[in-house]
């Protein structure tokens, strides 16, 4: 298993199609089960946490420039 590969795509073969609604509830149910299924190494589960934590400041990010550009229209 390469440690640089998005574990988007390391999972891509066992996705199971999921109503629109509960898509981010069965990817994290799906994540969580494949974090107990695998031997990660160190690096491996430092990368992943990384990555994942580079995922949610992302989000903050651009919530925090959408609201910004929100209220700046306000009068």
């Amino acid at each position: 298993m390469n440690a640089r590969t998005p574990l988007r795509s390391r999972t891509q073969r066992s996705k199971k199609t999921v109503p629109a609604a509960t898509a981010d509830l069965g990817e994290q149910v799906q994540i969580r089960q494949l974090e107990k299924s695998v031997s990660w190494t160190g690096r491996e589960r430092l990368w992943f946490l990384w990555y994942r934590l580079r995922l949610t400041v992302q989000e903050m990010n651009y919530a925090v420039r959408r609201l910004t550009e929100l209220q700046a229209r306000l009068p």
